[in-house]
């Protein structure tokens, strides 16, 4: 038995079956889901289970094909990339030695899988890190790979994408989602139940009545939120608000639900403006100087120095070389990178997805320190 055999048939019902009745009908779909909120839970169990939660039908070739990406695994972001990293998902073979050619390689298996299904629906789980963190040219690469491979096969290949924020709608990408955009907010009281049970049962524990009522109270049903008081709870917090706010299990969940500055609407769109756990809000950030090296040190002074502002790769890389200040046009973007990317691991309580230390498309980086 799988984990996800392990999940109600009837599982973010609404959800689910809001989302199979878009891409039945051939239409792509935005989940947008804020952190904690079970985006990826929610995709592997259609991916697993999708044979289970579909009607009948009498065609041979029925149910489409559900295939789960998580974005987080690519790490070649070129045009090539991104069509390998699908392809290698639908368990398509590379092309021919000679050509080299990917996008005619998962063409060729698409047409294969569309002979075999109704249809293909690529879950594209974490999306975020392709559509909103990546730079130029990779974002261009990505929009123009996936309006191709849409537009060669309308209706018949559809994408489902889980997000922490909207898309741009202002992009040529948005366009297909504009008429499927939903938002993923509190587990149904079924599902908060089912939930809490399967924790409990892990932890050799049995929670009454006026217990798990007052776990799905308290976290609002919540997912992050849920799963985090029932470890305080069991490692012997009383469920009372003023000894869970500063369990820190409950402090690492409410931080890093943060970490992405949602605004009042994100807020209500999500159904999360009455959970008084999540009203405490982050805490400012705190640096331990001591613990970064030399080169981390001088990034960090020179960005806690330029609060709010957008720091241009450029300003960085002469603050961080002034050594080499003649020579800055050779220090290469990814070295800086690199540099960013250990500094947030030291300062971020979710490095791959910041909120302090930000990533601003073509421009540069930012510092929000609060």
């Amino acid at each position: 038995m799988s984990n996800w055999d392990r999940f109600p048939l009837d599982y973010r019902a609404n959800e689910i079956q809001t989302i199979l009745a878009a891409v039945q009908a051939g239409e792509c779909v935005s989940l947008v889901g804020l952190s904690g909120s079970g985006k990826s839970n929610m995709l592997g169990f259609l991916a697993h289970r999708y044979p289970d939660l579909l009607p009948a039908r009498p065609a041979v070739n029925w149910p489409p094909l559900f295939c789960m990406l998580d974005c987080n695994r690519l790490t070649d972001r070129s045009p090539d990339g991104i069509l390998r990293f699908i392809r290698t998902a639908l368990q398509g073979p590379a092309p021919a030695d000679h050509s080299h050619d990917e996008f005619n390689a998962l063409d060729l298996v698409v047409r294969e899988k569309l002979q075999e299904y109704a249809g293909i629906c690529l879950l594209l789980d974490r999306f975020d890190s392709l559509s909103i963190e990546a730079q130029e040219p990779d974002r261009s690469a990505i929009i123009g790979i996936m309006r191709a491979l849409r537009d060669r096969y309308k209706y018949s290949l559809t994408f489902v994408i889980a997000t922490r924020q909207p898309l741009d709608p202002h992009t040529e990408l948005s366009e297909l989602f504009y008429a499927h955009t939903y938002w993923l907010g509190p587990l149904q009281e079924s599902d908060a139940y089912w939930s809490i049970k399967e924790f409990a049962t892990r932890q050799g524990l049995e929670w009454d009545e006026p217990t798990t009522q007052n776990i799905i109270y308290l976290s609002g049903a919540y997912p992050s939120l849920l799963r985090a008081i029932c470890e305080a709870h069991a490692a012997g917090s009383a469920l009372d608000i003023s000894r869970l706010k500063n369990n820190p299990a409950i402090v690492r969940r409410v931080e890093e639900f943060w970490c992405d500055q949602p605004d009042a609407q994100s807020l209500l769109n999500s159904h999360l403006s009455q959970i008084e756990l999540l009203s405490l809000g982050p805490k400012p950030l705190t640096v331990d100087t001591t613990q970064l090296t030399a080169k981390e040190n001088l990034l960090w002074q020179y960005l806690r120095n330029h609060p709010g502002e957008v720091c241009s790769k450029d300003d960085l890389i002469e603050a961080v070389w002034p050594e080499d200040r003649v020579y800055t046009v050779g220090i290469r973007d990814d070295s800086l990178a690199q540099l960013v990317r250990r500094l947030r691991e030291k300062i971020e309580v979710d490095p791959s997805n910041p909120r302090y230390l930000q990533t601003v498309p073509g421009r540069g980086y930012r510092l929000v320190p609060d």
